[in-house]
């Protein structure tokens, strides 16, 4: 995932000096079709893999009462009037004064119009363990209008994994996205993912991938000479 400062602080305006070789038309459709195939295998892969989620159990989930922006909001009133939601888990610890800069692009990587989730009735919902006080100021500094709830008083990031602690005793977060079934009026957890997990709902970071640099970042098997810098600035 790209790293938001890391993205404001590389010059894109300037193009690179290393660039793909110069070929005939005939010899760029060959290359063009080789690629494709091996996309088509990508993608056919990835639905037996969406097969295999779509048989995944899932586990009931408690009930959190939440503080949102005008008081308690409990996890099965995140659904609103559908019954499939979906979280996003913002890092933003209690004592940050602004949200983790990785997760703040992938917000802005969100659908310019979320009514389009609605639409399919999925309800959406952001979650983080700083104060709701410190949400609503980063929110408004970042231009969000999105449902966003603190767990800042309950157990809801620790029992889940969000927040964790290493062997040194220093608590982390984790980014990721949770979802949920509302059957009977009782929140199940039907799938979450964290990591790499998250990249699949960020369009900015394929658009960047099929163009011929890539994401420029360091981690990348990039031809000689590609720009590339650190992923986490």
């Amino acid at each position: 995932m790209a790293d938001q400062d890391t993205a404001q602080t590389v010059d894109r305006t300037r193009a690179p000096e290393a660039a793909p070789p110069v070929v005939g038309r005939a010899e760029f459709d060959t290359a063009l079709a080789e690629q494709v195939a091996l996309e088509k295998e990508v993608t056919r892969h990835d639905d037996r893999v969406s097969a295999a989620r779509r048989r995944l159990p899932m586990v009931q989930v408690e009930d959190y009462v939440f503080a949102g922006r005008c008081g308690p909001v409990r996890l099965v009133e995140l659904f609103g009037d559908r019954y499939l939601l979906l979280v996003q888990n913002v890092m933003f610890d209690p004592g940050w004064e602004q949200g983790c800069p990785s997760c703040t692009w992938a917000v802005d990587n969100l659908p310019a119009n979320m009514g389009r989730l609605a639409d399919e009735g999925i309800s959406f919902a952001m979650v983080s363990q700083a104060p709701i006080e410190k949400l609503q100021a980063w929110a408004k500094e970042r231009g969000w209008d999105h449902r966003w709830v603190s767990s800042y008083k309950t157990s809801y990031h620790y029992d889940w994994g969000w927040t964790r602690t290493d062997d040194s005793g220093r608590e982390g977060q984790l980014p990721g996205y949770s979802y949920y079934l509302l059957r009977h009026g009782v929140p199940y957890l039907t799938y979450m993912t964290t990591a790499r997990g998250t990249e699949a709902i960020l369009p900015v970071a394929h658009i960047m991938d099929r163009t011929c640099y890539g994401r420029q970042q360091d981690w990348e098997d990039s031809p000689t000479g590609w720009p590339q810098e650190p992923t986490y600035g």
